[in-house]
C-alpha cells in the first residue's frame, strides 16, 4: 500500500475519532500515525476540542440552574415586592380617605360658644321649651349631640368638623328655631329628671333653661311652627 499524505489523514481523523470510518480506513489512518506526529497532534486536537464542550455543556447545565434559581428567587422577590406595594397602597389610600373625611365630615370639633347666640327663649303651650340658635361665624352645622350629666344637666353640643365649610341657605341648623321637651323619655331614658338645659359642653355653655325659671309664653307664630298635628 503506498504511503497517504498527511492532509487525506488529517481529513479523515474527525472520521476516525468517531469511529465511523471502514476498517481499512481505520487501519490506514492509525499506521500513519504509528509514523506521523504531526497529523498525531491534531489528533488529540480534534479531543481536546470534543472534550471542551462537553465540559462547558456540564458547566453550564450548573450555571443555567444557578440563573433559574436566581430567576426564582427574584420572581418571589419580584411577587413579595408587588404584594409589599399593594398593602402599602391600600393603607396610604385608607389614610388618605380617613383623613378626609376626617377633616370635612366627621363632626369631631366643638362649636365654641362666642360664636353662638341664643335667643327668644319661650315655653310652648304643650310645656315644651323653644329657643332660637344662631351661629354667627358663617360656617355650617351639621350636628348636634346631646348628652346629660349626674346632676341632671343636659347639654346640646354642636359639632362640626375641623375644616370648616361655609354655611349654605336655607340655613337649617345654623340659625332657627328648636324645641326641647324636658319630658321625653327618647331624650332621658334613664329616667332622671332634666334640672338645666345648655347649648354648649360642660366647660362652656350657654344656659337655655334650668328648674325654677319662669319662660314667657311662645308667640302664635311660634306656636303656629311647632303644630305637628
Amino acid at each position: 500500500m503506498s504511503k497517504i499524505s498527511c492532509n487525506i489523514v488529517k481529513d479523515m481523523l474527525p472520521l476516525y475519532h468517531d469511529n465511523v470510518c471502514s476498517k481499512d480506513s481505520k487501519k490506514m489512518v492509525e499506521e500513519h500515525l504509528s509514523e506521523c506526529d504531526s497529523c498525531k497532534s491534531e489528533l488529540d486536537r480534534i479531543r481536546d476540542d470534543i472534550k471542551i464542550p462537553k465540559k462547558e455543556i456540564e458547566k453550564n447545565k450548573i450555571d443555567g440552574k444557578v440563573i433559574k434559581n436566581i430567576s426564582m428567587m427574584w420572581n418571589r422577590s419580584r411577587v413579595k415586592s408587588f404584594i409589599k406595594g399593594v398593602i402599602i397602597s391600600a393603607l396610604l389610600i385608607s389614610l388618605i380617605i380617613l383623613g378626609y373625611f376626617g377633616l370635612f365630615h366627621w363632626h369631631i370639633t366643638n362649636v365654641p360658644t362666642d360664636v353662638v347666640e341664643i335667643k327668644n327663649v319661650s315655653e310652648l303651650a304643650d310645656g315644651k321649651i323653644v329657643y332660637h340658635a344662631e351661629l354667627t361665624d358663617g360656617y355650617s352645622l351639621n350636628r348636634l349631640k346631646y348628652d346629660m350629666d349626674e346632676e341632671g344637666n343636659f347639654y346640646i353640643t354642636p359639632l362640626r368638623p375641623i375644616i370648616k365649610q361655609e354655611a349654605q341657605p336655607p340655613y337649617l341648623m345654623e340659625k332657627g328655631y328648636d324645641f326641647f321637651d324636658i319630658k321625653d323619655q327618647e331624650i332621658n331614658r334613664n329616667g332622671a329628671e332634666i334640672k338645666a338645659l345648655y347649648y354648649g359642653t360642660p366647660k362652656d355653655n350657654i344656659l337655655i333653661w334650668k328648674k325654677g325659671m319662669d319662660l314667657p309664653k311662645a308667640s302664635e307664630e311660634i306656636e303656629n311652627m311647632f303644630q305637628f298635628e
